[in-house]
């Protein structure tokens, strides 16, 4: 799957080789000192690619809240 935008950051969601487990998502960020990178992958598994990206959408919101 390719990168998505929501706000100031992308983000991926992923299966899990298998789908034994389901979904997670990575956001990513391009920070000046580490360069484009996965700064949080979800630590649970979701059964849908949509609960995931609501999942991470909600991450995101609460990153720009200073709460993530």
């Amino acid at each position: 799957m390719s990168l998505e935008k929501y706000s100031c950051y992308e983000f991926k969601i992923v299966n899990i080789p298998g789908d034994d487990y389901g979904w997670i998502y990575q956001i990513y960020s391009d920070n000046y000192m580490f360069g484009y990178s996965v700064i949080v992958e979800s630590d649970e598994y979701f059964d849908t690619e949509q609960e995931a990206r609501f999942a991470a959408i909600g991450h995101i919101d609460l990153l720009e809240n200073g709460e993530g």
